[in-house]
C-alpha cells in the first residue's frame, strides 16, 4: 500500500546536485532462504518526482538597491526576508518596520519580498530598516542586523546620486548554470527572475554548458523576454570547458557564429586549434572570451588514471581583440595571486595560472566576478571553505560596470572596454583612474610623467585595507575607519610600462577589485 512520509533535504550546492527523487525496489517475495543473495534493486519507471525547495524561517533581511537612480529618477530597491541559505522567505505575521532614506522615514509593513522605488538621493545614501524584535516569532531572526534598543537595524548597499563622466553603475552576473547544463538545476526563466527581482541586478547572461538545439532556442527566448532597455539588460553566453581550462563566450547576437555547435565550429571541449578558430572569427565578428577558475585544479579525479578532470587555464599569447576580461573571483576562490593571506580567500595556490601571472605575460585583462553556481541562482556563491570543510552560505559575487546606459549593447561594450570591478559579499561602488584615465583603459605617456591615482570608493563596512598593485607589488596601502573614501594618490613618476589596479578588503570580509589602468611609457 502507498505510504506517505515527509522528509527534509538540505542538498550540497555544488555541480552534480539532483533534485529528482526516484523509487527503487528490491523484490524479496521469492527469496525464502536465509543465505540467498539479495536481488539487485530495480528502478520503478515513471515514478520520478521533483523535490521542490521551500524556504525555511526568516533569518536575515537583505536590502538590495540599484547603485544609481534610473532614468525615472528613482532608486529601485528590493527588500527581501531570507532563510539561512538566502532563499526568499516570509514572516509568519506581517512586521511593521521603519524605513529611513535620504533624511526621511516611512512605515513599511513586510510579509515577503517587496520592490520599492525610492527618491533619488542628494548624496551617498544607504537604505536603513529597523525591524522590531518583538514582532518576530520564536523561529525568526534578523541575524545580519545590528541590535539597537528593541530593534534589529539592517543597512543596505551604497547608492550614488549619479556616476562620474555621465556614466551609470550597474551590477550583474554572467557565469551561472541552469537545468540546461547536465549538472545544473532550475529553469532559465526562473533564474533570470531571481536575479532581477530578488537580488535586484541590472544585467545577466547565462553560462550553461554547450546548450544546443531547443535548449539554445529556449535560452534566447528567456533572455529576450527579460531584456528591457533602461530597466534590465541581458545578453547571450555559454561555457566551453575541457580538461585544459574553462572559458565562457559572450555576444549580443543570438545567431552569432560562436553559439555552441554554430558555424565557428566550437561545440564544447577544447579542440587543439581553438585559438586559431577564435582568432579567425575575431577578424569579422565581435565577442568576448572570459576564462574562470584559472589558477585552480579540479578536486574530482578520473578513475582510470587518477588525473584531475581539469587543469589550470593555459594562458597563451595575448588576444586583445576578445580575451579582455578574467573572472578574478568565484566559488572556487580568489584567482588573483599564486599565494594568499586567508582573508583574501585564495583557496587554490601556486598553480602558475593566476591573474597576476597572466598580466605578467602581457595580457591586458579587466576584472569580473562570477559565481559558477549550478543551482540557477545568478550571483549566489553557495559555498565557502573554512579550514578543510565546505559549508553552504549566502554569499554574493557580482560584476560592476560603468556604462552610458543600462541597455544590452551599451553594457556589453562597457564590459569589452574593461570598465569593470568585481565584488564578493559587498556591493561597493568604486571609481579608479590614473591621470584621468578610467580603470580598464590604456594611457600612453612620456617617461618621467608624474602619476596620480584618483579613488572614490563607497563600501558596506569600514575598510581594513585599500591597496594599489603594480606588477604584483603593493605600491600604496591605507586603512580607513569610514566606508566612504575619496582621495588623490601620488604614484611617483612613470619610468617603464606597467599597470595599476586596486583591491580592497572590508572589515566584515567583503572583497573589491577594480580593473587595471594600463600605462605605456615612451
Amino acid at each position: 500500500q502507498p505510504v506517505e512520509f515527509e522528509m527534509t533535504v538540505i542538498p550540497p550546492i555544488w555541480a552534480g546536485i539532483d533534485n529528482r527523487l526516484s523509487v527503487w525496489t528490491i523484490d524479496v517475495s521469492n527469496n525464502f532462504a536465509a543465505d540467498a543473495p539479495v536481488p539487485d534493486p530495480v528502478q520503478e519507471m515513471g515514478t520520478t518526482c521533483v523535490l521542490a525547495a521551500e524556504a525555511g524561517p526568516v533569518e536575515n533581511l537583505s536590502i538590495h538597491s540599484r547603485p544609481v537612480p534610473g532614468p525615472d529618477g528613482t532608486v529601485r530597491t528590493a527588500v527581501v526576508p531570507e532563510d539561512r541559505f538566502g532563499n526568499p522567505s516570509r514572516f509568519a505575521e506581517p512586521v511593521d518596520c521603519q524605513l529611513e532614506w535620504n533624511g526621511d522615514s516611512q512605515n513599511l509593513a513586510l510579509s515577503g519580498a517587496e520592490l520599492l522605488h525610492l527618491d533619488a538621493p542628494t548624496d551617498t545614501q544607504r537604505a536603513r530598516i529597523a525591524v522590531p524584535l518583538s514582532a518576530l516569532s520564536a523561529r525568526e531572526n534578523i541575524a545580519n542586523g545590528r541590535i539597537e534598543g528593541d530593534c534589529a537595524i539592517v543597512i543596505g548597499n551604497p547608492v550614488w546620486p549619479d556616476g562620474p563622466d555621465d556614466l551609470r553603475a550597474a551590477f550583474g552576473e554572467f557565469h551561472w548554470h541552469t537545468d540546461f547544463s547536465g549538472d545544473g538545476q532550475r529553469p532559465i526563466a526562473e533564474a533570470i527572475r531571481c536575479a532581477r527581482d530578488y537580488l535586484n541586478m541590472d544585467f545577466v547572461a547565462p553560462g550553461d554548458h554547450s546548450p544546443k538545439g531547443e535548449k539554445w532556442v529556449e535560452t534566447v527566448r528567456a533572455l529576450e523576454d527579460a531584456n528591457s532597455p533602461d530597466e534590465f539588460a541581458t545578453f547571450f553566453g555559454w561555457e566551453c570547458s575541457s580538461d585544459r581550462g574553462h572559458e565562457n563566450y559572450y555576444f549580443t547576437d543570438p545567431d552569432h557564429p560562436l553559439v555552441s555547435g554554430g558555424p565557428a565550429g566550437i561545440a564544447g571541449g577544447r579542440p587543439d586549434n581553438l585559438r586559431e578558430k577564435l582568432d579567425q572569427l575575431s577578424r569579422t565578428r565581435d565577442f568576448l572570451v572570459i576564462p574562470h577558475h584559472t589558477n585552480s585544479v579540479a578536486e574530482t579525479r578520473r578513475q582510470e588514471d587518477d588525473s584531475p578532470f581539469w587543469h589550470p587555464y593555459p594562458w597563451a599569447e595575448p588576444a586583445d581583440d576578445y580575451l579582455r576580461l578574467v573572472e578574478i573571483m568565484q566559488i572556487r576562490g580568489n584567482q588573483e595571486r599564486e599565494e594568499y593571506d586567508d582573508a583574501w580567500r585564495g583557496w587554490h595556490q601556486n598553480n602558475h595560472s593566476s591573474v597576476q601571472t597572466a598580466l605578467a605575460l602581457g595580457h591586458k585583462l579587466g576584472f569580473v566576478g562570477g559565481t559558477d553556481n549550478h543551482c540557477g541562482w545568478p550571483g549566489r556563491a553557495f559555498a565557502e571553505c573554512e579550514g578543510l570543510g565546505i559549508h553552504p552560505s549566502r554569499s554574493v559575487i557580482l560584476t560592476g560596470v560603468w556604462t552610458p546606459r543600462l541597455e544590452r549593447q551599451n553594457v556589453y561594450d562597457s564590459l569589452k572596454a574593461r570598465h569593470t570591478w568585481a565584488v564578493w559579499d559587498t556591493r561597493a561602488l568604486v571609481w579608479f583612474a590614473v591621470n584621468g584615465t578610467q580603470a580598464g583603459s590604456e594611457i600612453a605617456i612620456p617617461r618621467g610623467t608624474e602619476l596620480t591615482a584618483h579613488l572614490r570608493l563607497s563600501a558596506e563596512d569600514a575598510l581594513q585595507t585599500v591597496e594599489i598593485i603594480s606588477a604584483g607589488r603593493v605600491v600604496w596601502q591605507q586603512s580607513f575607519v569610514e566606508p566612504d573614501v575619496e582621495i588623490e594618490i601620488s604614484l611617483g613618476t612613470a619610468e617603464q610600462s606597467t599597470h595599476f589596479y586596486l583591491r580592497a578588503l572590508q572589515r566584515n570580509g567583503g572583497i573589491i577589485y577594480a580593473s587595471p589602468v594600463f600605462v605605456a611609457v615612451s
